[in-house]
């Protein structure tokens, strides 16, 4: 067994059809490690989130470099089955709305799509809006109505796209109330040499804001290296920056018509993505490595380590809740997501989630 639960100091080939089942976490070669548990037959599940006033975790399967396909998952926490949402057969629903995504020039093709970050806003009577980055074709934010009425298995329709500005390559998004949105800036997709630079903390990139009627703006102050997960609070007046290679989560506060950047705080691990628990604390996942290792580490020598750190946002303390050595099967985690009494863990490489128990 290599996890440890600990209570002490503070990326990155499935069903076709939408709400065609996956291999379920009882399936052959899908057997638990000690204690962890896995939720199997997804595609690079890199980003989690919950579906608010839901029994349904949406997962981001991370593209595919060769294919730039990569799919949407739906996944019961009761029953633990992951069912492909997007891109359907066919294109799936479309209803573009002109008025807000006039800019954008139409819904991808076919099933192309890449994924990355995603952030889920209610819109009430169990209707939501999805904000998904894509790298396939275009670099974009795109954007869904997802419905999840009635505890059937969510369905999406595509509303619209805005196209990220020259040099930007998104990774995580979060939405905003006014229907903007928020993303981060990872790195010039032409920059070959990117990844050297976040080793060397050099600026990549930085965050960027949405607004519909006003277009694309820079947070002030917000330059840096592997700009990466975002969390925003309820009341949309506090943001808060994963820095990957920076370990660390900067926040910034809403002044006025601008943002104000302010303190950050070390996690201890190469900071992913960033979301909320149920105590309003941020949970923060992410590898258990350093730079460049993180990219130098080759099985079976090695394994990219995972772990989740809760941040307490009134004392500023990260407490590290759960790691994972890894394995075969599994390693290099993305995202940390509560659900019950466990910790659930994506990963931007492999195909299933880890689920580890929660600290009592």
């Amino acid at each position: 067994m290599q996890i440890k639960t600990l209570m002490g100091s503070w990326f990155l080939g499935a069903a076709a059809m939408a709400g065609a089942p996956l291999a379920s976490a009882a399936s052959a070669g899908c057997e638990a490690d000690g204690s962890v548990q896995f939720i199997c037959g997804l595609g690079s599940p890199e980003d989690l989130i919950r579906i608010p006033d839901s029994d349904w975790v949406l997962v981001s399967g991370m593209a595919d470099a060769a294919t730039h396909r990569s799919e949407l998952y739906a996944i019961d926490v009761k029953t633990r089955t992951p069912k492909t949402i997007y891109p359907v057969k066919g294109g799936g629903k479309v209803n573009h709305d002109k008025k807000t995504y006039g800019a954008c020039p139409g819904p991808l093709p076919g099933e192309t799509f890449g994924a990355h970050g995603v952030d889920v806003q209610p819109k009430g009577n169990g209707l939501h809006t999805l904000y998904a980055v894509n790298h396939a074709l275009r670099e974009t934010i795109e954007v869904f109505e997802l419905d999840a009425k009635g505890g059937a298995v969510p369905t999406l329709t595509w509303v619209g796209c805005v196209v990220l500005p020259a040099k930007a390559s998104g990774n995580g998004v979060v939405g905003l109330p006014d229907g903007g949105f928020i993303t981060t800036n990872f790195k010039d997709p032409a920059d070959n040499a990117a990844f050297q630079k976040m080793s060397a903390m050099q600026i990549t990139g930085e965050v960027l804001e949405w607004k519909p009627g006003k277009g694309w703006s820079t947070l002030p102050d917000s330059a840096m290296s592997g700009a990466n997960g975002l969390a925003l609070s309820k009341d949309g007046k506090t943001l808060y920056v994963a820095g990957w290679p920076g370990k660390n989560v900067t926040r910034y506060e809403r002044s006025g018509a601008t943002w104000v950047k302010k303190e950050s705080v070390g996690t201890g691990i190469l900071t992913d993505n960033l979301r909320w628990m149920s105590d309003g604390s941020l949970l923060v996942g992410g590898q258990d490595a350093n730079m460049p290792a993180v990219f130098e580490c080759r099985a079976p020598a090695c394994r990219v380590g995972s772990a989740a750190v809760k941040l307490d946002l009134k004392t500023g303390k990260a407490t590290r809740l759960v790691e994972y050595q890894g394995s075969e099967a599994f390693e290099g985690a993305t995202t940390a997501i509560e659900v019950g009494n466990e910790i659930w863990l994506g990963s931007f490489k492999g195909s299933r989630i880890a689920r580890l128990p929660a600290p009592k």
